[in-house]
């Protein structure tokens, strides 16, 4: 098998047909294969696979009996796959015509551990492209030049095979940053990494996705924040990591922090014990200073050092932006 395509599902029955459609019209002169992960669908998205999947012996499907994390059902489509790269796309979004075609006749010519493309995101039935990079070519720096690239999705990446034996991400239960912790690994974990700067992934924004459902359970959220930091912290004592790239992932992790103290309310008894947590689990991540440490828990305790720190370091513009709604526009 040359590749697996592997998909996590869950109520998304209004998408899902275009997606494996979008797959199964590809043509390819070699072999691949989809493995869809029912992560207990509470709609007709099973229905549709397993009609789906009459039609089209190269359609696996497997089925979890009770919600997991994002991370499971990935995890399990990953582990099912044959192919010699893997391909991981979300339910709700699709891929071009060619997309299959021309990944394979560049994995022949390059045999990367590593192929990454580009993505166009559809919004209101409209594709807007946006190119995220445009060199192409083996990418031989420091990897901290593409960690922002790298990290953001777990999609428009394809994989060999072997670099998915043995990973850490196996053993977390994460959906808030799933792609985040299996980016890194692979990241640390690849020696040749490709760029081809072709836009062969459709984002859909689609507002009932899970990342979309997930902003509103704060606690499941803070909790894979805690996973998060300790998983990145095991990575980065598995792997060999530039100072740089450790910066770039430390960086990350705070604004991931400072993000989420904007979006809650902290001042319950079960959140400041979450957040002490994850203050503590972030105090061991490499480069984490004594000043920066103090950072984190001043702006735990006082949203608007936490809007000036989020200001000063990351991002002035989202920081009134969020002053506005929280202050002003009352």
């Amino acid at each position: 098998m040359d590749i697996s395509v592997c998909i996590p599902v869950y109520n998304v029955e209004l998408y899902l047909k275009r997606c494996l459609d979008s797959l199964f019209s590809q043509e390819l002169e070699g072999t691949f294969e989809v493995i869809c992960t029912d992560d207990a669908s509470t709609d007709n998205s099973l229905s549709v696979l397993k009609e789906y999947q009459l039609a089209e012996p190269r359609l696996k499907v497997l089925q979890l009996a009770e919600r997991e994390k994002i991370s499971v059902a990935r995890s399990l489509a990953i582990c099912a796959a044959s192919g010699n790269y893997i391909i991981q796309v979300d339910s709700d979004d699709w891929l071009q015509p060619g997309t299959l075609s021309s990944l394979y006749q560049k994995s022949v010519e390059t045999n990367a551990d590593v192929i990454v493309y580009d993505y166009v995101v559809e919004d209101s039935g409209k594709l807007l492209e946006k190119k995220h990079f445009s060199k192409e070519g083996f990418f031989t720096e420091d990897k901290s030049f593409i960690q922002d690239i790298f990290s953001g999705t777990s999609v428009c990446k394809m994989v060999k095979h072997s670099l998915l034996s043995n990973l850490l991400f196996h053993n977390f239960e994460i959906s808030w940053g799933d792609d985040f912790l299996f980016n890194t690994e692979i990241l640390l974990k690849a020696e040749t990494i490709y760029l081809f700067p072709r836009t062969f992934y459709v984002y859909c924004t689609n507002r009932n996705s899970i990342s979309f459902s997930m902003k509103n359970n704060k606690d499941e959220m803070l909790e894979d924040r805690i996973t998060s930091v300790e998983a990145t912290n095991l990575i980065l004592g598995k792997f060999q990591a530039s100072d740089k790239l450790k910066q770039s992932l430390l960086n990350y992790h705070i604004y991931k922090f400072l993000i989420f103290l904007f979006r809650t309310d902290s001042t319950d008894c079960e959140s400041k014990e979450q957040l002490k947590r994850l203050t503590d689990g972030m105090r061991e991540l490499p480069l984490m200073t004594g000043a920066k440490y103090r950072r984190l828990c001043l702006s735990a305790k006082f949203p608007l050092y936490a809007l000036a720190y989020m200001a000063l370091r990351f991002d002035f513009k989202l920081s009134l932006i969020v002053f506005y709604e929280k202050y002003l526009k009352r």
